[in-house]
């Protein structure tokens, strides 16, 4: 796998491609000409303040495509996996994005852990054929698939999750949620169909997501009284909420929304009551079937220790499954497989995930995951508790 950043030399190349020819991209109708590799590419965010999940989304797609590569490769062609780093910014990502289209090739990219970012890349890959498989996804694209959960489709399962932990059929329930765009989409779900789930949504907080402080919204959840505390935040902000309503004193269940993802957070935690919601099975090296399976074999060789909390770590799972379902349509186009002709084999066909995902598959609009999954977790310890249709 190749990983580099881009210098102004780079750029102005990436540039001049751009504007002289468009038959310098190898991904969009027409494949690169003797070359016997299929060409992929990460623009993730490998440093900042997401860095891990970027880290662990990269992860996830080089294990299966090292994976791929040890067994001989796709119908004996290899991929050549190229990774570049957008730190974060929406402006490098779109620059990103051009160069690894019309650099190297790629007929497939995976990243972007914020949705700013996707969207930032979604006008060069549409410009140039090549699907593009988004951690977030804010807008909708022909060209554009969800690698990970998409946090507005999760509203109607969060509120019968309400009922499930609470134990009431009409509970009141308390939103903490970030201001990013798809987590105020959630907010915005949750809001309009509380009430016909019958639910009592007595106050919804948002906060930024560089907030460091959440007495001011914790203590308006405290002051609610809610049955059933719901958050959309990742780890470290979680765990800021969570401690702060229980040294408050308030002992209700807590409902985390991004449980994908961010499960390690929870690995010191004796809380028991806390909840996950996943939008995978929960990879259990004792119990594991079908790709669940290959998943292990294939991300085993980079962990100190297999268990379920390395196995769960970050979106490296997610990443795993989504890079799968981007080969086995890799298979089904042959070789060489144009980003145009993969894209057209995503959006019609049905992926094997058996053991992760039930009935994965990107027709329509793009989104594979049709439930959700709720766990109990009590520090490294999962227990599964129910699953809910996706809105």
């Amino acid at each position: 796998m190749r990983t580099h950043h881009l210098t102004r030399a780079k750029v102005a190349l990436a540039s001049f491609a751009l504007a002289a020819t468009a038959a310098a991209c190898g991904g969009g109708d027409d494949a690169a000409a003797g070359d016997d590799k299929h060409a992929w590419g990460i623009n993730a965010e490998l440093s900042g303040n997401v860095a891990f999940y970027g880290e662990s989304l990269q992860a996830g797609v080089k294990a299966y495509v090292d994976q791929v590569n040890k067994d001989g490769g796709i119908d004996g062609h290899e991929i050549d996996l190229t990774s570049v780093d957008n730190a974060g910014d929406s402006s490098r990502s779109a620059t990103n994005a051009t160069q690894l289209i019309t650099s190297d090739e790629v007929s497939a990219m995976f990243g972007f852990v914020l949705s700013a970012n996707c969207s930032a890349a979604t006008p060069v890959v549409e410009r140039y054929t090549v699907p593009l498989a988004c951690l977030s996804v804010a807008e909708s694209s022909d060209y554009v698939y969800n690698l990970g959960p998409n946090s507005a489709r999760m509203g109607g399962a969060l509120l019968e999750a309400a009922k499930e932990v609470s134990g009431k059929d009409a509970p009141k329930a308390a939103l903490v949620h970030l201001n990013t765009l798809t987590v105020l989409a959630l907010a915005e779900a949750i809001k309009e169909q509380a009430d016909g789930a019958g639910v009592d949504l007595v106050t919804s907080q948002e906060l930024d997501l560089a907030a460091t402080d959440v007495s001011p919204q914790v203590a308006k959840v405290v002051a609610s009284k809610p049955d059933v505390v719901i958050v959309s935040n990742f780890g470290p902000g979680f765990l800021a909420v969570l401690k702060a309503v229980r040294s408050a004193g308030l002992d209700v269940p807590v409902v985390w929304a991004d449980g994908t993802g961010n499960l390690t957070s929870l690995e010191e935690s004796t809380d028991e009551n806390v909840y996950a919601m996943t939008a995978y099975e929960l990879v259990d090296p004792d119990n594991a079937t079908g790709v669940a399976v290959d998943y292990i074999d294939a991300i085993s060789p980079t962990l100190k220790e297999v268990n379920a909390v390395t196995l769960n770590a970050g979106y490296t799972a997610m990443a795993y499954i989504t890079a799968n379902a981007f080969g086995q349509a890799t298979k089904e186009c042959g070789h060489p497989c144009s980003g145009k002709d993969l894209a057209k084999v995503l959006s019609t066909e049905t992926f094997d995930m058996e053991g992760l995902v039930s009935d994965f598959s990107y027709e329509g609009d793009h989104y594979p995951f049709s439930d959700w999954y709720l766990y109990q977790v009590t520090g490294p310890k999962y227990e599964k508790v129910s699953s809910f249709d996706v809105d």
